[in-house]
């Protein structure tokens, strides 16, 4: 997940790592917060995997980090109302 957000992100380099890795881990504590099940978020399926990236993205975008962030809102809102991610 972590060179797929850098690609994403163009960014060649590790300076970086630790703190997009702390994003990625802070937003599986998010989704666990809300009532999201600990097994397809740590197994990070499709929807939880876009979640992240888009998690993320609104930290390492500052351009579009509003957008991002509604979007992270609104995939969360999707996740918790889905039985099988209870």
């Amino acid at each position: 997940m972590l060179e797929e957000i850098k690609k994403i992100q163009g960014i060649g380099h590790n300076d970086f790592d630790k703190i997009i890795q702390s994003y990625i881990e802070s937003c599986k504590l998010d989704l666990k917060a809300i009532g999201i099940a600990e097994k397809p978020v740590d197994l990070e399926d499709d929807l939880v995997h876009t979640a992240i990236i888009t998690y993320v993205l609104s930290f390492l975008d500052v351009n579009n980090s509003e957008m991002y962030s509604n979007s992270y809102n609104l995939q969360k809102d999707v996740l918790r109302h889905l039985s099988e991610y209870k």
